[in-house]
């Protein structure tokens, strides 16, 4: 008789993890994808890494995210992510209707589940063992919220315990791996072809393999087992690691879908079947592209790493509480507007960090524009104007926030007109969504000549997607920067 796997206590999580040791499971709400399209929003729990889903240099990146984004693209679709921090969350947050789809690098498992659905696969990686083979790394790297865990202390023999080569040598060896990952049934299945015994520590807040290969590497465990891709990655940027043996079968990628989802299942599995060629493309971007990792990954800009999302953080913190802005909205603002690049200039004559016109920067006392403290504090003092002129007409501020952006970028002008147009059309004039849909029509001829129009022709569709872009950003920005402000923050809608 095979003797059963020892799978050891699940450890304890740092409370920020919010996990409790048993999470309610409620039954799938009813939301298919005609929900799904009639809402107009995909909502996605991805898990935030160096390869699947990050923010570098203020813009999402991430092979999942990447595909995904382009699958609600072709299906005219809003796509929201959450970050997933414990694969526990999985099956409670999707039957709760928090999420429509897991894109968070799940392994399917070898053991049959009924409590999902799964797509067809993205890809398949065999699993690795990570070890140390020289003394622990000595670089430096801020400490995330996904490395906020406890682990049991390892005796120094067992981190210096010879080098494991064969599957054979993780006899009596403790291996800690993800809460909740397949790579447990790799490990049973290499333990029931051997005559021995290997501890599984699942460790619970852990979502992904990259925070215990840190661990490996500053020689706070001895072993991990990984993705095999992912450990060649993280191998090759620390430079002590050894990733070997290779163990058992591929595991195919997949994601994950509640299981009354049945037409949210077929349409991504037939949109990735159309596309292979862009999974193969992405997957070479982030898996193969060693050059490329290391530059992220050694980028002070990764904010998923380091928290940061610009150079300018500190000046944007400084002015976005005079707006009683959450700095991180303006800073998605700054993106959109020069990707934080002091120096551009738009093709009408914006310089500067927000794209101060000249008439707009002597209206506010910017000598020069490309000064970013002259710049952020001249357009915010602009801003306070523009947000004066919008508090007595738009009650509500979330809504009052997507006017106030429409008209930095387009003109207040244009946005009266597209109110005056909806309340023509017997549509309220205070709800952005209606106002939108006018603004864009305004490019038309037979629209930005209707007599209750003043400001002629606008291109309606630039300020919409002004919009919808910094709020879109800034969702994401919520998740990987803190506030560290004192102003009061403006949530986005839900």
């Amino acid at each position: 008789m095979h003797k059963p796997a020892l799978i050891a206590p699940l450890l304890l999580v740092a409370a920020l993890t919010g996990c409790s040791d048993e999470l309610a499971v409620p039954p799938p709400v009813e939301r298919d994808l005609d929900r799904v399209v009639a809402d107009g929003t995909l909502n996605a729990l991805m898990t935030f890494n160096s390869t699947s889903y990050f923010i570098y240099r203020g813009e999402p990146m991430g092979f999942e995210y990447e595909l995904l984004r382009r699958f609600a693209k072709d299906h005219d679709l809003d796509l929201k992510v959450d970050v997933l921090r414990d694969a526990d969350e999985i099956l409670p947050r999707l039957n709760r209707g928090e999420a429509d789809v897991a894109a968070a690098r799940i392994f399917q498992r070898l053991v049959e589940d009924t409590e999902l659905r799964y797509t067809v696969p993205i890809q398949a990686t065999r699993t690795a063992v990570v070890q140390r083979t020289g003394p622990p790394s000595e670089i430096e790297m801020p400490e995330l919220a996904q490395d906020a865990f406890e682990l049991e202390p390892e005796t120094d023999a067992q981190l210096s315990a010879k080098l494991v080569d064969t599957p054979a040598d993780l006899d009596g060896r403790r291996v800690h791996i993800p809460n909740r990952s397949p790579i447990e049934d790799v490990l049973v299945e290499v333990l029931d072809e051997s005559t021995g015994e290997i501890e599984i520590v699942q460790v619970r807040g852990v979502a992904s393999a990259e925070p215990l290969i840190r661990r490996v590497a500053r020689g706070e465990i001895g072993l991990t087992a990984s993705p095999e891709d992912v450990a060649r990655l993280s191998g090759d940027y620390f430079g002590n690691l050894a990733v070997r043996p290779s163990l058992g079968p591929e595991i195919n990628v997949v994601w994950a879908v509640r299981k009354n989802a049945p037409q949210l299942e077929s349409a991504l599995n037939a949109w990735i079947g159309q596309n292979r060629d862009s999974v193969e493309e992405l997957y070479e971007k982030y898996f193969q592209d060693r050059r490329g990792y290391q530059e992220r990954i050694e980028d002070e800009l990764l904010t998923s790493e380091t928290g940061r999302l610009s150079q300018y953080d500190a000046l944007l913190r400084e002015h976005a509480p005079t707006l009683g802005w959450d700095w991180r909205l303006l800073a998605s603002q700054a993106y959109q507007e020069s990707k934080f690049d002091p120096n551009a200039r738009s093709w009408a004559g914006a310089v500067g960090l927000l794209q101060l016109m000249p008439g707009t920067a002597r209206e506010v006392g910017v000598k020069n524009s490309r000064d970013p403290e002259e710049n952020v504090a001249g357009a915010v003092r602009y801003l306070q104007k523009v947000t004066a002129a919008w508090t007595p007409e738009i009650p509500d501020e979330q809504e009052r926030l997507k006017f106030v952006l429409a008209s930095y970028n387009a003109g207040r002008g244009h946005v009266l007109d597209a109110q005056r147009l909806a309340e023509k059309n017997g549509q309220d004039p205070k709800v952005w969504e209606n106002v939108a849909y006018w603004m864009i029509q305004k490019s038309k001829r037979a629209v930005y000549t209707d007599p209750v129009v003043r400001y002629g022709y606008v291109r309606g569709l630039e300020p919409v997607t002004y919009v919808e872009l910094i709020l879109s950003r800034y969702d994401h920005y919520l998740e990987f920067v803190t506030p560290e402000t004192s102003g009061t923050a403006i949530q986005p809608a839900s």
